[in-house]
């Protein structure tokens, strides 16, 4: 039961509702090179690397929009990425805005404590999935309706097993998440990105 309810609330809301998939035309200046921190604490296994396997997801579908980099000083970060309990859900992000109506900082929690039933490879999955959503909202985008994009909005009761098992069929290994073959990107969320982005 406790598996259920962890991934039918997979991905914690960082937008109030779903939406067209751009958040009021908020994004980071044009062409940043964001520095992201990852905390260490909490950090699960594989946790940093997949981290960093979502941003070069984001920043390859921004087409050179812009770039995220890995900073290991917390206080040059735009963005903080936090392993912690994320409030009972699997992810939340809370993006700052600025005067101008940038984005110029946003704070990341995703949750530690993947279910210890579900193996590693899922797992792994998990962690990747959620960083790869949150981290869209980091870059402004909100939620959608349409299950294939990675910004869908998890609030149906299966929504997580079903999207994590519709991405391990794309899988042969572990190191193929994240890879050309299975970036966890929609068409639409990339259209969006570009369109936020251009």
């Amino acid at each position: 039961m406790r598996i259920l309810v962890a991934i039918t609330l997979l991905i914690g809301a960082a937008a109030s509702q779903a939406g067209s998939g751009i958040a009021a035309l908020r994004h980071w200046a044009p062409h940043s090179a964001i520095p992201v921190w990852i905390d260490r604490q909490n950090l699960p296994p594989q946790g940093d690397q997949l981290v960093e396997k979502a941003m070069r997801t984001w920043a390859t579908a921004s087409n050179g929009a812009f770039t995220m980099r890995r900073t290991f000083l917390a206080t040059d970060a735009g963005i903080k990425i936090y392993f912690n309990g994320a409030g009972g859900n699997y992810g939340e992000t809370r993006p700052h805005i600025s005067a101008a109506g940038l984005i110029d900082a946003a704070e990341v929690n995703i949750a530690a404590d993947a279910p210890i039933e579900v193996d590693p490879l899922t797992r792994d999955i998990i962690v990747y999935l959620t960083a790869l959503h949150e981290l869209g909202h980091a870059l402004g985008l909100e939620h959608t309706r349409n299950f294939d994009d990675i910004m869908y909005l998890f609030r149906q009761p299966g929504d997580g097993p079903r999207y994590f098992g519709n991405y391990r069929k794309l899988l042969k290994t572990a190191d193929d998440i994240g890879s050309a073959a299975a970036t966890g990107l929609s068409p639409y969320d990339v259209q969006t990105l570009r369109e936020l982005y251009r």
